[in-house]
């Protein structure tokens, strides 16, 4: 592996988003006034600043490492927030240079197709630069803010709480059902099915076998630009699978594998409420909240600030999931361009992407919330 060029994640991601704007500017070489998309450059151009975006990004990987492996859940928290905007960037980057030179994908080389993928490009380098502009250790930024819970007494406490606890867990658990009911259903319908099983068991090497393998196969007489994007959907799928811990990642998706085939076998859609409210276990959390006869005020100031803990939580997870439905959308594009070996590496990022939508989830109930009321002694043992 050769040296890293950058001191840091800091330094690379600047650099990185320098690359990612350059591609929402007019280069010289177009010599017109007409606004374009980016996937409408010169394929030279477009080639270049992908090369370097997936050198870069390749660097990054490398250097968050650290921030994948901190105690510290927000900064996890907020890099794994740096990675999927910028996988969605990357995803439609590689998946557009895959157009070029084709006209049997099945985008069809038409304005509009090309409008529609280059204006998701767009939006998804200016949601990467504001992201990833933002500290690590800041981890989700919302817009939200809550006045302070001002509940004066022990029972008004304990109702707020209770309160914050069934509010905030059910808005996490119905997001990830509504998100993950999409991507599942796309799965069992609207994918290969042997596509799929595969999906759920491939390892890292295999995986990147299965990338390397598009430029010899990709029928394009732009080899380079096959070549960039395998690069480029590698660093994706890094990424992507980084949005899960290491201990859980192979278990994980093994999980969603097992799930889908019922689903698929009873062609219900909705066994997929069933096992996240199974999973998450929302009812018996919202049961296991205990509060103290303790009427002393600062039981009731450590109660209050408990709840607004929680209501907090509700709101980084709006931004997560509102995150990870744009490299879902972003996934949904790639499936229409048609290369070989392409969709069966699209359908493992949408295997991964329903596998960390549904751990993420799962972390921010019986980690999160419950670790804030277990601290504060307000959950049973």
């Amino acid at each position: 592996m050769k040296p890293n060029p950058y001191p840091s994640y800091e330094d690379a991601t600047r650099e990185y988003l320098t690359k990612c704007r350059a591609l929402m500017q007019q280069p010289q070489e177009l010599n017109t006034t007409e606004a374009r998309s980016a996937l409408e450059f010169p394929a030279e151009i477009l080639i270049r600043h992908a090369e370097d975006i997936a050198d870069i990004s390749s660097s990054m990987i490398r250097l968050a490492q650290n921030y994948l492996d901190s105690e510290n859940p927000m900064v996890r928290e907020g890099i794994r927030g740096h990675f999927v905007d910028q996988a969605t960037v990357e995803l439609l980057l590689g998946t557009g240079l895959l157009q070029i030179g084709k006209d049997d994908t099945g985008m069809q080389s038409t304005a509009a197709a090309r409008a529609t993928h280059g204006a998701a490009l767009r939006e998804a380098i200016s949601a990467a630069d504001k992201s990833s502009s933002a500290p690590v250790a800041q981890g989700l930024p919302t817009a939200e803010s809550y006045r302070s819970t001002e509940s004066a007494t022990i029972e008004e406490a304990a109702s707020e709480l209770r309160l914050a606890v069934a509010s905030t867990a059910s808005s996490i658990a119905r997001r990830v059902q509504e998100l993950g009911r999409d991507i599942a259903f796309d799965l069992v319908a609207g994918s290969n099915w042997p596509e799929v099983t595969q999906g759920t068991s491939l390892s890292g090497s295999e995986i990147a076998g299965l990338l390397e393998s598009i430029p010899k196969n990709a029928g394009t007489p732009f080899v380079r630009a096959a070549t960039s994007a395998a690069g480029i959907l590698l660093n994706v799928c890094e990424k992507t699978i980084a949005l899960l811990d290491k201990d859980v990642e192979t278990a994980a998706r093994r999980t969603i594998g097992e799930w889908l085939v019922p689903i698929k076998k009873a062609d219900k859609i909705e066994l997929f409420d069933a096992m996240i409210e199974n999973l998450f276990g929302v009812e018996r959390l919202k049961k296991s909240v205990k509060i103290g006869i303790d009427p002393s005020s600062a039981a009731v100031v450590s109660i209050n600030k408990a709840a607004d803990l929680l209501k907090a939580f509700s709101d980084k997870f709006i931004v997560l999931i509102g995150r990870m439905r744009k490299l879902e959308d972003a996934i949904r594009l790639g499936k229409l361009v048609r290369v070989p070996q392409l969709p069966a590496a699209i359908t493992v990022l949408q295997v991964v992407l329903l596998a960390a939508l549904v751990y993420a989830g799962h972390d921010y109930i019986n980690k999160g919330l419950a670790g804030i009321l277990r601290e504060r002694g307000l959950l049973e043992p």
